[in-house]
């Protein structure tokens, strides 16, 4: 039997405002705002060290046995070897926690950190990967364990507990906190095409911090990135990131126009669809480089034709800005927009599928 706290259901069923206002009254989501990563890593550092009944109950059971007797004593560690926590047992194999909270687990990454742990010494580690969301795909030597089910395990832990002290209380509020989380982060999920490709900034608003509503975009931009990578074409590739506190998704592919490879594609930003290139051949950042570029833009005027994307995009005025010039990102980035505002997750699909269908013609 699970213990679940009350008023914590699922994303679908209590809007962001609701589970922003229940974060903004709870001390430890204070508390985390700027260091969560960090902030979850320390927590469960001093659990594992200040309620080591409770501890186990949750952890023990992810590990196996160890009768080497190579670990003496019980102790974690924070940040060997860039590894986010270590938890030992004189009994047990090491387990590993690689925590991610807003950011998506990279598998490269994981590759790396199991890397290490094989040439410890003693019982070969376990690896726990603690993340609000899953990765793409299993990754060898990983075991997901999402920040619900943490919260459920604590909960199992403390059922029927009558301990009500400073430590214990504080355990609880953490569940809560992880579930609100939890519950936050779902409402990025891509549950349908035809949603906004961006998160509701009213509702936004009603989130106190600063950072945690650009880490909410973010993990949206990256999550809309993955449906266009999974439902786009087979060729090129996604971006995701943040400029400006504002988020950004594109897909560029290798063109080769005039002779030269460049790249090509769009990017989607604060209401603007960009057709742009990227020009390594001609890099730089004086004034002749730019202009450089600009004369190779203005050469192929096919590279920014928005004309088989208005239906796609619905295009409210038609309008392709900058009129006269181009816009530019030095070193190397040349761009034209139309805006269109309010852009669905399947019409960034389609509109991937319609300029590479014109690179190919």
């Amino acid at each position: 039997m699970r213990r679940y706290l009350d008023g914590i259901p699922t994303s679908d069923e209590k809007p962001v405002q609701a589970i922003a206002r229940e974060l903004n009254v709870e001390p430890l989501a204070r508390i985390m705002y700027g260091q969560r990563e960090l902030f979850h890593s320390n927590f469960l550092a001093w659990f594992f060290d200040a309620l080591p009944k409770l501890a186990d109950a949750v952890f023990r059971d992810l590990t196996t046995d160890d009768v080497t007797g190579f670990t003496k004593v019980r102790r974690v560690e924070r940040e060997r070897e860039n590894l986010d926590l270590v938890l030992h047992w004189p009994d047990a194999a090491p387990l590993v926690i690689e925590n991610k909270v807003f950011s998506l687990p990279e598998r490269a990454q994981l590759d790396e950190y199991r890397a290490k742990t094989g040439r410890w010494k003693g019982e070969p580690a376990h690896h726990i990967l603690l993340s609000m969301s899953p990765p793409h795909e299993p990754v060898e030597g990983w075991t997901y364990l999402s920040y619900q089910e943490l919260a459920e395990r604590i909960d199992l832990a403390l059922f029927d507990n009558e301990d009500s002290s400073y430590e214990v209380e504080t355990v609880r509020r953490y569940s809560r906190v992880v579930r609100l989380l939890s519950a936050l982060l779902d409402t990025t999920v891509v549950h349908s095409m035809e949603e906004s490709a961006w998160l509701d900034s009213s509702q936004l608003a009603e989130i106190d911090s600063t950072q945690t509503r650009t880490a909410l975009r973010k993990l949206r931009a990256r999550r809309v990135q993955a449906v266009i990578a999974a439902e786009g074409p087979a060729v090129g590739w996604t971006e995701a990131a943040i400029s400006h506190g504002q988020p950004l998704v594109g897909w560029r592919r290798h063109v080769r126009v005039g002779g030269v490879e460049i790249q090509a594609g769009w990017q989607y930003q604060e209401g603007q669809f960009r057709l742009c290139v990227v020009l390594p051949h001609l890099e730089g950042r004086s004034g002749e480089d730019r202009d450089a570029r600009e004369e190779f833009a203005t050469s192929h005027p096919e590279l920014f034709d928005f004309a088989p994307l208005y239906e796609v995009l619905a295009s409210p005025d038609r309008q392709v800005m900058p009129r006269e010039r181009f816009g530019h990102f030095a070193p190397l980035f040349v761009y034209r927009y139309v805006k269109a505002p309010d852009q669905t997750v399947q019409q960034l699909v389609a509109a991937t599928h319609a300029i590479n269908a014109a690179f190919e013609a």
